[in-house]
This record gives structure tokens, sequence and C-alpha cells, in this order.
């Protein structure tokens, strides 16, 4: 219990606070205030404890706690909680705790961020095991888990919403939880690319002047084949962007070209989302609505049956389509006409040029 805070205080009642009888022999005020006694405790406010120095005044001790526990978080902070993902997604992390140490009042956080993120931030706070379900900050600062926090363990996730699909959001954000205005923080990086949708597997080549070539083997400036919708040509036409991302959402479309009067059967590996144009010039996708909501591309749904364009003015006959499972490096490369040919198979960019 602390010393009065005003009025009369006498040396036996400081004698108490340090632990010693009241009645201890020989006491005096600067053994007391300077730390012979015992060691001043500096959790106290600088107004609350004596400053050691003379000359000495009773009215030092006013409010003197020698038992407090200052509130204090361990750790204080956690950096580098990176949240990133495609374009349209949600990325959580891991659990991070907090131990607090005599607190009073509760807890409060707050969310700040830098750079063009756009989104929702969300936090999960339990006591024990994995937290899951993500709050807004005023929802979290009005939770129990944080209202009466005043010691104890914390376990928290944050998380990122990515909003609009369209847009990219990059930037960083801390999280910051304070109580007696002591702070402790999460902090990261956020990396949603409005890039990173519709690709096409990596192993499937590039058509270029002189035949097929790996993209990995191509740069910005390379000549590529690409078809113009206006003049109805194929066209040699450089690179103008290459992109690189993971994708785990490929299919496997299986075509036939009976009308060139041979054998011919080849695979195109694609993203869900990715178009392929079809004989009249119309584009199907696996997943349309996936298309039309990040990249706001129309596209029908891709079928058997379906005629798609291929190089040398032939149409494929679409036979099979089906998952192909794994997580895979993909490709998709811009040009002047917002599409290439991949392995035969004109299919659109997902950059634009316009």
């Amino acid at each position: 219990m602390s010393l009065t805070s005003s009025g009369q205080i006498k040396i036996s009642e400081i004698n108490t606070e340090f632990g010693r009888s009241s009645t201890t022999a020989n006491s005096s005020l600067e053994d007391l205030s300077d730390g012979t006694v015992a060691t001043i405790n500096t959790g106290n406010d600088a107004s609350d404890r004596p400053d050691g120095s003379a000359p000495h005044q009773m009215s030092e001790f006013y409010s003197y706690d020698h038992d407090l526990v200052s509130t204090s978080f361990s750790p204080t902070s956690f950096t580098g909680v990176n949240l990133s993902g495609e374009a349209g997604g949600i990325d959580s992390s891991g659990n991070k705790t907090f131990t607090l140490t005599g607190g009073s009042g509760g807890c409060s956080g707050a969310i700040t961020t830098t750079g063009g993120p756009f989104g929702n931030f969300k936090v999960a706070v339990a006591t024990s095991g994995t937290p899951s379900t993500f709050k807004t900050q005023t929802q979290i600062n009005s939770d129990t888990l944080y209202t009466g926090w005043n010691s104890g363990d914390r376990i928290h996730r944050t998380q990122w919403e990515h909003t609009p699909s369209n847009k990219d959001g990059t930037g960083t954000y801390t999280w910051t939880i304070t109580n007696n205005s002591v702070t402790a923080t999460i902090s990261g990086n956020i990396t949603f690319q409005a890039f990173g949708g519709f690709c096409i597997y990596e192993d499937i080549p590039v058509n270029v002047p002189n035949g097929l070539i790996n993209v990995n083997k191509l740069n910005i400036g390379d000549l590529v084949k690409s078809y113009n919708f206006e003049t109805q040509q194929v066209e040699e036409v450089p690179i103008l962007d290459i992109k690189k991302p993971t994708h785990k959402n490929l299919i496997k479309v299986t075509l036939d070209n009976s009308n060139r009067g041979d054998d011919w059967k080849q695979e195109i590996i694609l993203t869900t989302d990715h178009p392929i144009y079809t004989k009249d010039g119309t584009m199907v996708s696996d997943n349309p609505e996936l298309a039309k909501s990040r990249y706001d591309i129309e596209s029908n749904k891709l079928k058997v049956n379906d005629l798609v364009m291929v190089l040398g003015k032939y149409y494929a006959n679409v036979i099979n389509i089906e998952e192909f499972k794994g997580e895979h490096n993909t490709y998709t490369i811009l040009t002047k006409n917002d599409n290439f040919y991949a392995d035969g198979v004109l299919v659109s960019s997902e950059l634009k040029s316009k």
C-alpha cells in the first residue's frame, strides 16, 4: 500500500512501507531517502518518490509505494511480421505472445499504416492456443481480452484483407498496445499486388520469331508473337514487361486440332482465371467470375468443345480440362496488343498497355 498523498507523514509510516518495524531505532530521513535503508523503487513516478538528494523532505514520500510493480511488456515488440498475398486476398500472421506485468485500467490497441496499402487490418487475441476470431480496432478495444488485460499473456495474430482486388496494396503497418502509457508493438510490411492472377505455367514456352523459347530466357525488349485484332494479323512485337509469380490454382487444358489433318495435340497449363481467345475473338476462362472481379475482364466459361485460336490461323478443339495440382512458378507477358502466344495458343495478358 502506498503512503498518503498529502497531509502528515511520519518516519514510522515510512519504516512500515519499507517493511521495517515502525519503531526501528535511529531511523533517519536521510538514510530512508538516499537508498541506505533500501533501494528506492523507481517504478514510482519521479514526483512520488524521494530524489535522494539533500535537503531531504518528508513530502518527497507522498504516494510512494515501495512494493509497486511497474508496468511492462515482454517482449516490447515483434518486427518483420509481414502480410502479403495476391490481389483481393487475405493473409494472417502466426502467433505472437506478449506478457504484461503491473498493468492497470486495461489495454487499448491502435493501428497505423504507411505507404498505400488498400484494405482492412484486424487482430485476433486469445489467452491460449491459436486465436482465430479477427476483430477491428474498435471491436478489440471493447473486448474483455483487452479491457481486462492488466497482467498475464495474450496471444496475437495480425491480419490484412486486401481490397479492392484491382489495386496494389504495398506499405507498412504497426499495431500498438498501450497500458499506463507503456507500449508494445507488432509491425511489418504489407504487400498485396494487383498483378498475379492469371498466368501461364513456366514450362509452357513462348512463341518467338524463330520458334519457341522458355520464358526464363526472355527479357524486356525481346520479340514475341502476338495477335493484332485490328489488322487481324500475327505480329512480332517487343516485350514491355514480364511477371513471374507463384500460383496454386492451375488447370491443364488439352487441345486437339483435327482440322489440320494430322494428329496434333497439345496441353497448355494456366491459372483458372487466365482467358484464352476463341475462334470468334471472345475470351473464355475456367473461372470467369474471378477474372471479372479481379481484373474487370469479361470471359465465358471454358468448356470442352470450345474452339480456341492457335498460331497459323488454325483453331483447336478443347477435349479435356483438369486440375493441375501443386504450387508452381508461372508467368505472363505484356505486349502492345495485350496478348501473346504460349506454345501456339493465343492468351490474354493480365498486364495492360492502355
